[in-house]
C-alpha cells in the first residue's frame, strides 16, 4: 500500500476541504430552472427546439441552442418532481465536482510546467477560487471553467515539448465545448495567446520548444470541429450576438464591472493586489511571453464582466508559476520544511504513514459533512424558498388566476418549470430576446415606463414579483390591481375587472 507524505495530505485537504464544499450551492440561481426545463423538453421531445415557444416578449424568436447537452444532462440529474429534493442535491454535488476537476486538470498543469512545492500551489489555487467563488454554483458556466482548465493544460504540455500529443485533444475539447455551452471561444483566445507568445520568445527573449505551427494547425482543426453541433454555422455567430446585447452590462450585475464596493470587487482587487500586478510587475522578465498574454487577458476580462471572474483560477495557476517556489522558500515555508522532510518518506516511519492516513480520512468525513449540511435536501429547501417564489407559485398552481404574467427576470425560469403549459413574461435567455425587451422590462419595473403601458401592450393579467420593490408599491397603489397573495419573497397581483356600465 502506498504510505502517503504530508505533501498528498495538503492536496487531499485543499480538494475535499476546500474545492468540494466550497463549489457546492444550493440551486439558487435563477437560470438553472430553466436549464432543467430545457433540457426535460429535449428528452420528453426527441428533438432541438429553434424557436421561442415559452416567453411572451420573445415568442416565436430564433433560439440558439448552445448549451442543449448541458441541459440534458442536468435534468437528467435532477429527475422527475417527485424526486426533485433528491436530484437538486446531486445536481448541486455534480456542479461541485465539475469544479473540484477543474482544479485538479490546473493542479496538473502545474506539475506539466514544472511547479515546484506544494504550498504555493495550495495557496495561489485558493485564492483563485475565494475569488471565483461568487460566479460557482449550478450554472452552466462551471463547464467553461473545467474545459479552459484542460484547454490550458494542453497548451502548457505542448509550450513544454512541443510534441503533437498535447494537442490531440484540442478538436475533442472543441466539439465538446460547441455542445455544453458557447464559451468555447476562449479556447482560441488561450491557443492564440500560446502562438503570438511562443513566436515572441522565440525571436526576442528566450528558446521555445513549442511547436507554432504544429498548434495552427491543432486550432484550425479545432475551429471547424466547432460546427459539430445541433445549431450547425450559426454557433460561430453566437459569442458576438450576444455580447452586442448592451442591456445586459446595463441591468445585469454579472455582465457589469466588479463593483469595488461590494465584497466581489474587493476580492477581486485584493487579487491583483497580492498576485497579478506583481506577477507582471516583478516576473514578467523570467515568464513566458503566452502567460503574460493570458494573465493580462483574464484580468481584462474579469474586470470587464463579473461572470469572467470565474476564471480568475486560471490567472492563479500563472501567477503560481511566475512565483514558483516562492511560498515554499519563505519564512512560513521554511518553517514546516523540515516536517515536511521528515513526512515526504514516511515509508522510514510507520507512525508517520498511519498519522496521514488518519488525516486523510478524518478531511475526507469532515469535507462530506460541511457538503452535506450546504447541499443536503433540507439545506436545498430552506435556500431555494428564500430565493425562489416557492410558496407564490404554489399558490398560483392551486388558484388560476390567468394565461399572461409579468414575471421577475430571474425567476421566469422557475416559473415556467413548475407552470410549463402557461408562457412566462421574460426569463433569463437573453440570447434570444436582445436588446429591446430587456430593456423594456427594465424601465417597467424601474418605473421609468409607466407599468400599466406596459401591462396593456403584453395583455398582462396577472404579475409575480418581488415583495417590497418599487413595482411592488406601484401595483399596490394602482386601483386596476389588486394583491391576492403575498410573502416574505413574492407577492401575486391580479388585475381588477372593469366595473360593469
Amino acid at each position: 500500500m502506498p504510505r502517503p507524505s504530508l505533501a498528498h495530505v495538503a492536496a487531499v485537504a485543499f480538494f475535499a476541504l476546500v474545492a468540494f464544499p466550497r463549489s457546492a450551492i444550493p440551486l439558487i440561481d435563477g437560470d438553472v430552472w430553466w436549464h432543467i426545463r430545457a433540457g426535460a423538453e429535449v428528452l420528453s421531445s426527441g428533438r432541438i427546439p429553434d424557436v421561442d415557444s415559452w416567453s411572451i416578449v420573445g415568442s416565436g424568436m430564433p433560439w440558439t441552442r448552445q448549451d442543449w447537452l448541458s441541459n440534458v444532462l442536468l435534468a437528467l440529474v435532477y429527475g422527475q418532481e417527485q424526486t426533485s429534493e433528491v436530484g437538486a442535491t446531486l445536481a448541486s454535488l455534480l456542479y461541485a465536482a465539475m469544479v473540484v476537476a477543474a482544479f485538479g486538470l490546473l493542479w496538473l498543469a502545474l506539475d506539466v510546467r514544472g511547479a515546484r512545492g506544494w504550498l504555493g500551489r495550495v495557496v495561489w489555487l485558493t485564492a483563485g477560487l475565494i475569488v471565483a467563488g461568487p460566479t460557482i454554483g449550478v450554472r452552466v458556466q462551471v463547464i467553461d471553467l473545467a474545459l479552459a482548465a484542460a484547454t490550458l493544460l494542453l497548451l502548457w504540455g505542448h509550450m513544454s515539448d512541443g510534441r503533437w500529443r498535447w494537442l490531440v485533444g484540442l478538436p475533442f475539447i472543441a466539439v465538446a465545448w460547441a455542445n455544453l455551452h458557447a464559451g468555447w471561444i476562449l479556447l482560441f483566445l488561450l491557443g492564440g495567446a500560446v502562438v503570438v507568445g511562443e513566436l515572441v520568445d522565440r525571436h526576442w527573449r528566450v528558446k521555445s520548444d513549442a511547436s507554432v505551427p504544429r498548434l495552427v494547425i491543432a486550432l484550425a482543426v479545432a475551429a471547424v470541429a466547432i460546427a459539430i453541433n445541433p445549431n450547425g454555422l450559426d454557433l460561430y455567430r453566437y459569442p458576438f450576438d450576444s455580447a452586442s446585447i448592451t442591456a445586459l452590462r446595463d441591468y445585469l450585475a454579472e455582465w457589469s464591472p466588479p463593483d469595488i464596493g461590494s465584497i466581489v470587487g474587493q476580492l477581486f482587487a485584493g487579487f491583483l493586489v497580492i498576485g497579478v500586478i506583481p506577477a507582471l510587475v516583478l516576473r514578467t522578465r523570467q515568464m513566458r511571453t503566452a502567460d503574460v498574454l493570458i494573465l493580462l487577458g483574464l484580468t481584462v476580462m474579469a474586470a470587464t464582466a463579473a461572470r469572467f471572474l470565474l476564471f480568475v483560477p486560471l490567472a492563479a495557476a500563472i501567477v503560481c508559476v511566475a512565483f514558483d517556489g516562492s511560498l515554499d522558500r519563505s519564512g512560513v515555508g521554511s518553517g514546516v520544511g523540515h516536517h515536511v522532510r521528515r513526512m515526504a518518506d514516511p515509508a522510514r516511519n510507520i507512525t508517520l504513514a498511519t498519522a496521514n492516513w488518519v488525516l486523510i480520512g478524518l478531511i475526507l468525513v469532515a469535507a462530506a459533512a460541511v457538503t452535506w449540511v450546504r447541499v443536503g435536501p433540507a439545506a436545498q429547501r430552506e435556500a431555494v424558498a428564500a430565493h425562489m417564489p416557492v410558496s407564490a407559485v404554489a399558490w398560483l398552481l392551486d388558484h388560476p388566476v390567468g394565461e399572461r404574467p409579468f414575471n421577475t427576470y430571474s425567476w421566469g425560469g422557475y416559473l415556467g418549470l413548475h407552470r410549463p403549459g402557461l408562457p412566462v413574461f421574460i426569463d433569463g435567455r437573453a440570447d434570444i430576446y436582445g436588446d429591446a425587451p430587456i430593456r423594456e422590462y427594465a424601465r417597467t419595473v424601474q418605473l421609468e415606463v409607466e407599468p400599466g403601458s406596459t401591462f396593456e401592450r403584453y395583455a398582462i393579467d396577472h404579475v409575480l414579483f418581488n415583495a417590497g420593490t418599487d413595482l411592488a408599491n406601484w401595483l399596490d397603489g394602482s386601483p386596476a390591481w389588486e394583491r391576492v397573495f403575498i410573502d416574505d419573497v413574492a407577492g401575486v397581483w391580479v388585475r381588477v375587472p372593469p366595473e360593469s356600465p
